[in-house]
């Protein structure tokens, strides 16, 4: 889409995608037969203390106002900067990953995900969760090509099938010093000693930002939608 009149052709449950910078899109289908897995949860807003973390890092979680603990037990991940990283082709993911890869920006500053952004991703969107993403996209003003969006679940054999392994896979590629995730559910994907209520995790070289799940943000209006997520118009997406 080259051609900004090419966005008039744009469906309008694609146009929060484009606006980040998506580019294409394969269709529904074309996924490997696999084994689904429930979605859909609900988050709170208290804090949480900390386990030692799923990923290969060495954690502590936030407390709201403040107050938070360090992890015990760290563990190792490749040390190296958190400048964020263009993708240098493919690092080798299996269908439909390496579908979901195609379509990020080359140098993301933050990524998001949430549950079902696998079914988004496949040509299964939903008008009204794809109507919250381009408002919270219209309401933070970012440059395009700022965020990816990359699943925590692929979609295979028509559910969906969480995969924090791949999850990290991908973020390693651009080693983004945020993560938007919205929703326990998907943060339990990735982060799976989380415990319910917990706002901010703090990895060795990412923080993750737990948002609203986006099922609870389409029953809300679009001014306590922006609200939900004010937490990311404050952060500094460093550009090279």
């Amino acid at each position: 889409m080259g051609s900004p009149s090419a966005r008039l052709n744009t469906p309008e449950h694609l146009r929060a995608f484009v606006d980040c910078g998506l580019q294409f899109l394969f269709a529904p289908g074309h996924a490997a037969p696999g084994h689904g897995a429930p979605i859909g949860a609900s988050q709170g807003s208290a804090p949480c203390p900390v386990q030692a973390p799923s990923p290969p890092v060495q954690a502590h979680q936030a407390r709201q106002g403040g107050q938070g603990r360090v992890a015990s037990g760290p563990t190792s991940r490749p040390q190296s900067s958190t400048r964020p990283r263009a993708a240098q082709g493919g690092p080798g993911f299996p269908e439909p990953w390496a579908s979901y890869f195609a379509k990020v920006a080359p140098a993301p500053r933050i990524v998001w995900t949430y549950m079902e952004l696998g079914l988004d991703l496949s040509g299964q969107s939903d008008p009204r969760r794809a109507g919250v993403l381009r408002n919270l996209i219209t309401h933070l003003r970012w440059p395009r090509g700022t965020t990816a969006f990359w699943p925590v679940a692929s979609l295979l054999d028509g559910a969906l099938e969480p995969d924090g392994a791949m999850f990290w896979k991908g973020w390693e590629v651009w080693r983004t010093q945020h993560i938007a995730c919205f929703g326990h559910e998907a943060l339990r994907v990735i982060h799976p000693e989380a415990e319910a209520g917990c706002a901010t995790v703090f990895l060795e070289h990412v923080t993750i930002h737990v948002l609203p799940p986006l099922a609870e943000l389409k029953s809300r209006l679009p001014h306590e939608q922006q609200m939900a997520v004010e937490v990311l118009s404050s952060l500094r997406l460093d550009v090279d």
